[in-house]
């Protein structure tokens, strides 16, 4: 059972994208981070993390740890590269190529992306997604729990396609999942 504060739809992907943090990373860069709940859970001994959030809001509501620092920011404009980067329900709030493109400036040669992100889900496209759907919403009915923190919403606007033919370009070698939840897992090691 998870110790965390509150469960949503993105804490569910903290164990993988914990899983997916090399060892080696000596600093790490979380992406949308909001209350720090994720940059928190990176922090290691001898790994500094950098939680940015473009809200100042959700900034506010962030509360640090031993190695870990916040700044409002926006990601397509922030300065550095990290070992690993992770990005959670944020890169949907950008235009996607330009986000993607930002995410691998962000990634330090040898270093680690992981994305978990939203797609637009059509009915004919994603036909095969539509038998979970009775699970998902038997998750989403479960018994009221804290949610997290209150932070900016947006429906994404790309397709799993899209993502899928954007990634191969700027990201090549990515490996892109669809998941639970209205997800997706995106994984890219950068070359060193």
């Amino acid at each position: 059972m998870s110790r965390d504060p509150y469960w949503n739809h993105n804490t569910r992907y903290h164990p993988w994208l914990l899983a997916k943090a090399p060892a080696s990373a000596r600093t790490a860069l979380d992406v949308g981070c909001g209350d720090g709940l994720l940059a928190r859970k990176l922090a290691t001994p001898g790994r500094e993390v950098v939680g940015i959030d473009a809200d100042a809001d959700a900034l506010k509501q962030a509360s640090g740890a031993d190695g870990v620092r916040f700044e409002q920011a926006d990601f397509r404009d922030f300065a550095g590269a990290f070992d690993y980067v992770t990005a959670v329900a944020a890169l949907h709030h950008v235009p996607l190529d330009e986000g993607l493109s930002a995410l691998r400036r962000l990634v330090a040669p040898g270093g680690t992306l992981a994305v978990v992100g939203l797609w637009k889900m059509t009915p004919v496209r994603d036909a095969g997604y539509l038998p979970l759907l009775p699970l998902i919403w038997a998750i989403d009915r479960l018994p009221p729990r804290p949610s997290g923190p209150d932070v900016p919403m947006r429906d994404p606007v790309d397709t799993i396609d899209d993502i899928r033919k954007s990634a191969a370009a700027i990201l090549p070698g990515a490996r892109i999942r669809r998941r639970l939840m209205w997800r997706y897992t995106l994984l890219w090691r950068r070359p060193a």
